[in-house]
């Protein structure tokens, strides 16, 4: 059984359960079930505190998934003062749907087991505090972590602690596949169906759907297993993930098609939790590139993934949604579009900025990926394909939109207020030198080195990019020193603003000198060359 919840949770799950305030209708009880007990059933999956097992042990045979040590560019965390664990987490959850609007349980108590994988400080005293919680995205059919791609250097800086949770079946059967005796208590299964594992075939690519829906599992189990990764880390009992330091401040994030179970998370279930838990167990949210769509809250019988236009409830956390330009091509413009929004929320969207960033030194090798029995990315180790990315970065809006989420939740700072895409009957209006107008608007925008496109084609989330000539470089900007001066003091004002940290100032200026370098500006003198070389990239 899962771990009674503690303090305010106990007396909350009893207020829920007596009084009926989660407004919750049970559709068909299962089997033996007693009727009149389903909406206390229902209340308490809101409020349970998971059982926790591990840290799961490491040896040279058994390790986890997308441990840092065998990424693409290993990563010895330990040198950074981190330290990396696996645990399982054990408990029942409800499956829902809305079909009028209003969530109902159509399924109670299903048992599960499923996996989060642990970044924190390996010193309680090097603790920020702050706890990220990532939903995996599992558009490539494994645990994908996205988000620690894209902030895992910063992360490590700032002290805080990234913990991605598994969020669909299809991860579940990727980590059996990668070590079917370390993940055999893994499941997510509402039948017993007997099954091969669901393997990709690298020459023949194509025949592998990673929005399948894997038989016998059920992907709306999602819903309640992050409700209760953020019950378990406000009890005493979520420590054990934290090495016994404190979660003082637990964001919750998802990217691309984690954003939208994100968004659809927010609007279905954060009142309902929050009332549940007399609270909020999560205090703010971050969405990148999820646009503004949901999914369905139960599993949909169809081969992809189905989404419906958000709404964007107001909450009473904040939440902040990072939009790039290669959104428009994967989701349409429109979803883009600018609107209205609650007082609690923002969205920030990046001109130039692809949807996915394939460069990333910790995405996991390719033979990890293999093990997993899904496909990596090989084009990417082509010289010619990495030349034609976008470079042009979301990491800075990425890193300045979760510590605005972090002070609007401590501080009640408000983060700086939406920007949006100009648009013209439904497409993104483009300036004269070809780029997206409107947005937050980087000095490296402001500034081009050429024209940044966030998707090359329509439904590309890679971007493409066009540079200026050396002899165009040095007609518009001079020399690489002037150039950098230009974009610094747009970026000042973009940190003044609040859209930018000195972190993603030093981000920009790494990738500055990286185009100026294919561009084939000259480096300048020693000092300045040396200043250069202070910028990330």
């Amino acid at each position: 059984m899962p771990n009674q919840p503690r303090g305010r949770r106990y007396r909350a799950a009893l207020a829920a359960a007596c009084a009926g305030v989660l407004g919750l209708v049970v559709m068909a009880a299962p089997a033996g079930a007693a009727p009149d007990r389903e909406p206390e059933a229902a209340a308490a999956s809101m409020v349970s505190v998971p059982d926790v097992v591990g840290p799961i042990a490491v040896t040279a045979e058994s390790y986890p998934f997308s441990t840092l040590g065998r990424a693409r560019v290993p990563v010895d965390i330990a040198e950074r003062g981190f330290v990396e664990e696996e645990f399982f987490l054990s408990g029942t959850a409800n499956v829902y749907d809305n079909p009028d609007g209003s969530l109902q349980v159509v399924d109670a108590g299903v048992p599960y087991t499923n996996h989060v994988l642990v970044r924190r400080p390996a010193n309680r005293a090097d603790s920020s505090g702050v706890v990220l919680v990532d939903i995996l995205n599992a558009s490539n059919g494994f645990p994908g972590e996205d988000h620690l791609r894209r902030m895992w250097d910063w992360a490590m800086e700032e002290g805080h602690t990234i913990i991605g949770v598994t969020s669909k079946p299809i991860q579940v059967d990727a980590l059996k596949n990668f070590d079917p005796e370390r993940y055999a208590d893994l499941t997510w299964d509402v039948e017993d169906v007997k099954r091969e594992p669901i393997i990709a075939d690298p020459a023949d690519p194509g025949s592998f759907d990673p929005f399948m829906v894997v038989p016998g599992a059920e992907e709306g189990l999602a819903w309640d297993i992050i409700t209760q990764v953020g019950t378990l880390l406000e009890s005493n009992h979520g420590r054990a993930l934290l090495g016994g330091q404190k979660a003082k401040t637990v964001l919750l994030m998802g990217q691309s098609q984690s954003g939208i179970y994100l968004n659809t998370y927010a609007s279905n279930f954060h009142r309902a939790v929050t009332e549940a838990n007399r609270g909020p167990v999560f205090d703010g949210y971050l969405n990148t590139v999820g646009a503004v769509l949901e999914r369905p809250l139960r599993q949909a019988e169809t081969d992809g993934l189905v989404v419906v236009p958000g709404t964007e409830p107001a909450l009473d956390v904040p939440f902040v949604t990072v939009t790039s330009e290669g959104d428009a091509g994967l989701f349409g413009a429109a979803t883009l579009a600018e609107k209205e929004l609650p007082a609690n929320r923002r969205h920030w969207q990046v001109p130039g900025t692809p949807h996915t960033d394939l460069l990333s030194a910790v995405i996991p090798a390719d033979e990890e990926i293999l093990k997993a029995g899904r496909l990596p990315n090989t084009a990417v180790h082509d010289a010619s394909f990495r030349e034609s990315l976008n470079t042009y970065p979301l990491e800075p809006a990425i890193i300045a939109a979760a510590e605005a989420v972090v002070d609007w939740s401590k501080s009640h700072k408000d983060a700086a207020p939406s920007q949006w895409f100009e648009q013209s009957d439904g497409a993104l209006s483009r300036t004269a030198d070809g780029n997206v107008s409107g947005g937050v608007r980087y000095g490296l925008m402001e500034h081009p080195l050429g024209q940044y496109r966030g998707a090359a084609a329509p439904g590309a989330v890679y971007g493409a990019m066009e540079l200026i000539s050396a002899e165009d470089f040095a007609t518009a900007y001079g020399t690489r020193a002037d150039y950098l001066a230009l974009i610094g003091e747009v970026d000042a004002a973009r940190i003044r603003h609040g859209y930018l940290t000195e972190w993603g100032a030093d981000y920009f200026v790494g990738v500055a000198n990286g185009l100026m370098d294919r561009i084939g500006v000259p480096a300048g003198t020693a000092a300045a060359a040396a200043e250069e070389r202070g910028g990330r990239g």
